[in-house]
C-alpha cells in the first residue's frame, strides 16, 4: 500500500512538473530555464507574454510555442545573443525604450540564427557588434516612433550616425523619440540577411565598417534609407525592394559592391530623394535593377571605375546624375518615360556605349541595331539650376532648348552615349516570358489542329 501511494505520489508530481512548464511568465522564469540548458539544448518557450531582458549565453536553441510575446523591462536589451552557434526563432519582441543606446536584440556572436520573429520597437531592431557568419531571416521589423524629427527627413549628416543615438531610455513624454534602424551592422561581416521585412525606421538596413555580408529578398518601405552602407567592401545586395523612402539604397566610401535585381521604386516626397546613391564608390557592379518612379533614379558622385549595366531607368524625373564621376562604364541600360533621362556635371571621363533612350532619334547605316548618331547628355539645365533653382520652371522652354545648344555647341562638356540602341534588349525575364508565350502558342495551334482532325475524321465516317 505504502509502495502505491508512493507511486502515485510521484506520478502526481510528475504531471505537476509538465503543467507548471507551460503556464505564463508570472509563475515561470524563462531566463532560469535558459540558464539551466545544457549546450545544445532545445529550450521550448510555451505560449504567453514574458518580461525581459532574456540572455543567450550558451550555444542553444530558443523557440517558440504558440504565441509568445517577451516585452522590455524599460531599462535593458529584450533579448541579448551573447554567444556562438545559439538559434532563435518564432517570438514578438515589444520594446517602448525611447532612444536607447542599445537595440530591441543585440547579437554579439558568431554564426548564430535569428529567424521569424516581430519587433515592434520605438528604436533600433537588431544590432550586431563584432558578429559575423550569423543569418537573419523571415524577421518584421516595425517601427513605432510616429513622428520623425526634420534631420531624419533629410540628408544624411555623416558625421552622426543613427547607432549613435543619445539619451536617457524609458518612457519619458518629455523627451522626443528618435527613429532607430531595423538592422544595424558595426565591424561585422559574412552575415547573411534574408527575406526580411523593415518598415517605419531610420534607415532599414545599416552597414558601417562591415564587409562581405550578403543581403537578399528584404523589403524596407517609409524609412530615410533603405539600404545604407558605409565604409564597407564586398557588399550583395540582392532582389531586395527599397519603397517609398527618402533614398532607396546608398552607399559611400565602399568598394566592391554587387547590387543586383533589386526594386527601388516611388522614393520620389522628399527634395533629396534618389533610387540609388553612389559616392566615393569604387570598383562596384550595379546591374539588372528596376528603377521606376523616383525623383533622381541613380545619383553618383565622385565615384570611379564602377559598372552599370542592364539597369532599367523608367518613370523618374531624372533618370541618371553624374557629378564628378570618372572612369565608370554605363552599358545596356533602359531610359524610358523619364522627364529627364539623364545629366552629368564634371563627369566627361566614363564610357556611355549600347544604352536604350526611348526619346532618341537615330539612324542605323550598318544594321547593327545601334545608331551612328551619338546621344547627347547635356548639363547645361542641371548647372543653372543648381546655381539657380527657381530656373527649373523653364524646364523644356523653347528658349531654354536654344540656350542648351548654345551651351553646348563646340565643347565636349557633355556626355554622350556613341552607339546607343534603337530598340531595347530583351531582359532575361522578358525572354522568359517570351518563351512562355510561345510555348503556349504552339500548343494552341497544335490542339486546335488535333480539334479539328478529330472533327473531320467524325464528319467523314457520317
Amino acid at each position: 500500500m505504502a509502495r502505491m501511494l508512493l507511486a502515485a505520489g510521484i506520478a502526481g508530481l510528475t504531471v505537476g512538473a509538465v503543467f507548471f512548464d507551460r503556464v505564463s511568465a508570472a509563475s515561470v522564469s524563462l531566463q532560469e530555464r535558459i540558464d539551466q540548458a545544457q549546450p545544445g539544448a532545445v529550450v521550448t518557450v510555451p505560449a504567453g507574454k514574458y518580461r525581459g531582458p532574456i540572455r543567450i549565453t550558451k550555444p542553444i536553441v530558443l523557440q517558440a510555442e504558440g504565441a509568445v510575446e517577451i516585452a522590455s523591462d524599460g531599462s535593458s536589451p529584450v533579448l541579448s545573443i551573447l554567444s556562438d552557434h545559439a538559434v532563435v526563432r518564432g517570438m514578438k519582441i515589444e520594446d517602448n525604450r525611447i532612444n536607447a543606446a542599445e537595440a530591441s536584440v543585440v547579437m554579439r556572436g558568431n554564426h548564430n540564427i535569428v529567424e521569424d520573429l516581430v519587433i515592434e520597437t520605438m528604436g533600433t531592431g537588431v544590432q550586431l557588434r563584432d558578429a559575423s557568419n550569423n543569418t537573419l531571416r523571415g524577421i518584421r521589423v516595425i517601427g513605432l516612433v510616429t513622428d520623425p524629427g526634420k534631420e531624419q527627413e533629410g540628408l544624411h549628416n555623416h558625421g552622426q550616425h543613427a547607432h549613435q543615438l543619445s539619451g536617457a531610455a524609458g518612457t519619458n513624454p518629455d523627451v522626443t523619440a528618435k527613429k532607430g534602424n531595423g538592422f544595424d551592422l558595426n565591424h561585422s561581416h559574412h552575415n547573411r540577411i534574408v527575406s526580411n521585412r523593415i518598415s517605419n525606421m531610420f534607415d532599414g538596413i545599416y552597414a558601417e565598417n562591415s564587409n562581405f555580408n550578403h543581403m537578399e529578398q528584404n523589403f524596407v518601405e517609409n524609412s530615410r534609407y533603405g539600404y545604407h552602407f558605409m565604409g564597407t567592401s564586398s557588399t550583395k545586395l540582392l532582389g531586395n525592394t527599397g519603397s517609398a523612402n527618402v533614398t532607396g539604397t546608398m552607399l559611400m566610401e565602399s568598394d566592391g559592391a554587387v547590387v543586383q535585381h533589386n526594386r527601388f521604386v516611388k522614393q520620389r516626397e522628399n527634395p533629396n530623394a534618389q533610387g540609388i546613391l553612389l559616392f566615393d564608390v569604387t570598383g562596384s557592379r550595379i546591374e539588372g535593377n528596376r528603377i521606376e518612379g523616383n525623383r533622381v533614379g541613380l545619383y553618383m558622385e565622385r565615384s570611379k571605375g564602377n559598372r552599370l549595366e542592364g539597369n532599367e531607368f523608367t518613370l523618374n524625373f531624372v533618370g541618371m546624375q553624374l557629378k564628378q564621376a570618372s572612369g565608370n562604364v554605363v552599358t545596356a541600360n533602359h531610359f524610358v518615360s523619364n522627364v529627364i533621362q539623364a545629366q552629368a556635371q564634371d563627369s566627361t571621363a566614363n564610357t556611355l556605349e549600347g544604352n536604350y533612350w526611348d526619346d532618341m532619334q537615330g539612324i542605323d547605316l550598318d544594321a547593327d541595331g545601334r545608331s551612328n548618331i551619338p546621344y547627347e547628355l547635356n548639363p547645361f539645365f542641371l548647372a543653372l539650376t543648381e546655381a539657380v533653382p527657381p530656373y527649373q520652371i523653364f524646364f523644356q522652354a523653347p528658349g531654354l532648348v536654344f540656350l542648351e545648344g548654345l551651351f553646348t555647341a563646340g565643347t565636349d562638356a557633355s556626355i554622350r552615349d556613341g552607339a546607343p540602341l534603337l530598340a531595347p534588349a530583351m531582359t532575361q525575364e522578358g525572354e522568359q516570358r517570351a518563351g512562355q508565350q510561345t510555348a503556349m502558342g504552339v500548343l494552341s495551334v497544335l490542339l486546335m489542329s488535333g480539334s479539328c482532325l478529330i472533327m473531320y475524321g467524325g464528319v467523314r465516317r457520317k
